[in-house]
């Protein structure tokens, strides 16, 4: 059985040389570019993301690489590398010291489970990470979700997707059922983050619509390796680019109730 000790060890270095990257443009007259409505990029990700797959084309040039700011890379191995080199590029670009460097390893044939993750927060210099199998670990601290059952004092984390004529209504819906009953919601800015937070116990749950690809599917396996549930918001297995529900054992069926009739069609 593959332990990934060599992967996880690459995806942690370079996730702190790409975090010493951001830190260092953190806060600076850097400008930013609009790909779409709503969709920032600056920099700052570029250059992560080309440290990242250099670094990842000498370590592993079988595998294949995905990144959210330059074109795929095919390899030969059966495994991909998911690149999110500065998630939360809204809130970096406002100053907001909340975003992350996230990389993810997966199979191409079994996108929606992954291997091996790591997000890093530059700016507390804090890595969480997993293997699929092994636990999950805050700066090589074992992580449990905490134990709740009261939704009432719970913090969930919800997510607005950005482009509104999509998912924008679902999304106030969404929101509008959870504060009836969970009133402390939170909006990070940064999924990965928020996941992190969540496999950490530092909130309870996490809800979205619509969900992406770089920035979630490796924290899926930071929360079900901390001994979490990650569905979609009907209860069926997470698929790339559909909704999220995220909770521990308990939360996640009262969470659920609330949330099985939202999908889009």
């Amino acid at each position: 059985m593959n332990d990934y000790a060599q992967e996880l060890a690459g995806a942690r270095e370079l996730a702190i040389q790409a975090g010493d990257v951001l830190v260092r443009h953190f806060q600076t007259d850097l400008s930013v570019e609009m790909k779409g409505w709503a969709d920032p990029v600056t920099a700052a990700d570029r250059e992560s993301e080309r440290l990242i797959r250099s670094g990842l084309q000498e370590r592993f040039p079988s595998d294949g690489i995905d990144g959210e700011e330059e074109p795929p890379v095919r390899g030969s191995s059966g495994r991909v590398w998911l690149i999110d080199p500065l998630d939360g590029t809204a809130d970096f670009a406002g100053g907001l010291p909340i975003f992350a460097v996230v990389l993810t390893l997966i199979e191409a044939e079994a996108p929606e489970r992954p291997l091996v993750n790591v997000t890093y927060d530059p700016i507390r210099r804090e890595l969480f990470h997993a293997v699929r199998g092994g636990g999950a670990f805050l700066n090589d601290r074992p992580m449990r979700m905490r134990p709740r059952k009261d939704l009432a004092s719970a913090l969930i984390h919800v997510d607005f997707f950005w482009r509104r004529q999509e998912a924008w209504q679902t999304s106030l819906e969404l929101v509008r059922r959870i504060t009836a009953v969970a009133p402390h919601v939170r909006t990070l800015g940064s999924a990965a983050l928020a996941q992190a937070y969540v496999a950490a116990g530092r909130l309870d749950g996490y809800a979205k619509v619509v969900s992406g690809r770089y920035d979630i599917v490796g924290g899926n396996l930071l929360i079900t390796e901390a001994g979490g549930i990650v569905t979609d918001l009907a209860g069926r297995p997470w698929r790339s680019r559909g909704s999220l529900l995220a909770a521990p054992p308990d939360l996640h069926s009262q969470l659920l109730s609330l949330t099985r009739d939202l999908e889009l069609s």
